[in-house]
């Protein structure tokens, strides 16, 4: 069977089992749980257990098109579709679901693989890098919520009424971030009461009570996954090739990178080891920002394009600057310098990314 026609068998199991839920979450109601906000947190904290199933994520954070970031730009613009294979932390699959096919990420004994069923190839990753840009993987349910109650987990928590979710009773808690400098307002979380596994997470603005960015299972099961299905194949004629992570980093790669400031914006730099020169995270949790050097051509066309896509100038001591900005996410880009431009990005305010610039040094172009 072909991927695209094991891509289409999905998407139609999908939206069939989507209308049965739809259908039990009508006449079943949700059953409470008796587990306190705490407790629960705890559990999604404690990792998730095996489980395999099918999921959905919907961005609607209005990012425009940034250039090299395309990608990145379209998992919170739009709909994901993730089908997950979880057999524990270092052992799993999840493909991407696209239009051409599928994009798998496989994760086992220290290692990644990618398969690209539009290229054709499968590559080999070796090493790690201490940052990397998102992708479609940290989108679903298990994953993304592990890493945003990690994040937050000093912040206060509440309970929140039980919800149905891929036929499953789903126990809820919320975290309301407490930095005031962050544009996170909520963290909303529903998992099985007995197992922990996160079945659906929301993301609020503070100035937009709307998720803007969701995702959820509409189907799964607590089982684990067959290992030959963990364990990445080269098809009759498809390519191979190995590539280091740090080659792979895209937008965050720039060898000839200044190094970056040891605190911006009042936040010390945190270490993150070699790899990845010029790219610097500042600050903690969901109150944070990294900064990422990029080539002048890529900081100009975001400057340049910043005023057709709502965004504003931002006046710096140095070359030119530009913010864009959503309720969730800052964007700044500086360019017209030496040694290319920066991008600074985070679920910050949009004041603490210009602060951040404007204490940039630089020298003009």
């Amino acid at each position: 069977m072909t991927a695209a026609r094991v891509t289409r068998r999905w998407v139609l199991v999908a939206a069939g089992t989507a209308a049965v839920v739809g259908a039990a979450a009508i006449t079943l109601p949700a059953s409470g749980s008796d587990e306190p906000a705490e407790a629960l947190r705890g559990r999604v904290l404690a990792g998730s257990p095996p489980h395999v199933g099918y999921a959905e994520s919907t961005g609607r954070l209005g990012l425009p098109e940034i250039p090299a970031l395309e990608r990145v730009t379209a998992l919170f613009t739009g709909v994901t579709q993730l089908r997950a294979y979880v057999a524990g932390p270092d052992r799993w699959r999840v493909d991407e679901l696209t239009p051409a096919g599928e994009r798998d990420t496989y994760r086992r004994d220290g290692r990644e693989y990618l398969w690209d069923f539009g290229a054709n190839q499968l590559t080999t990753v070796t090493g790690e890098t201490p940052v990397r840009l998102p992708r479609a993987a940290d989108l679903v349910p298990s994953e993304l919520a592990h890493r945003l109650v990690g994040l937050t987990r000093a912040d206060p928590v509440t309970s929140l009424e039980p919800r149905r979710v891929a036929g499953w009773s789903a126990a809820g808690f919320r975290v309301t971030p407490a930095d005031p400098d962050t544009t996170v307002g909520r963290i909303d979380v529903w998992c099985d009461p007995a197992s922990g596994l996160p079945l659906r997470v929301e993301v609020a603005a503070r100035s937009d009570d709307r998720p803007l960015l969701f995702t959820e299972f509409l189907e799964v099961a607590l089982t684990t996954p067959d290992d030959r299905t963990l364990t990445p194949a080269v098809p009759p004629g498809a390519g191979s090739v190995t590539a280091e992570a740090a080659d792979l980093a895209g937008a965050l790669r720039q060898l000839d990178a200044a190094e970056p400031p040891a605190r911006l914006a009042g936040r010390e730099r945190v270490p993150l080891g070699s790899g990845l020169p010029g790219v610097g995270v500042y600050g903690a949790g969901v109150a944070g920002f990294v900064l990422v050097p990029a080539s002048r051509g890529i900081a100009d066309r975001v400057i340049d394009g910043a005023a057709s896509a709502g965004g504003v100038t931002v006046e710096v001591p140095v070359g030119r600057a530009a913010r864009l900005s959503t309720p969730l996410l800052s964007v700044v880009a500086r360019g017209g310098i030496r040694r290319g431009g920066v991008l600074l990005a985070g679920t910050v305010a949009p004041e603490v990314l210009e602060q951040a610039v404007r204490e940039l040094p630089g020298r003009r172009a």
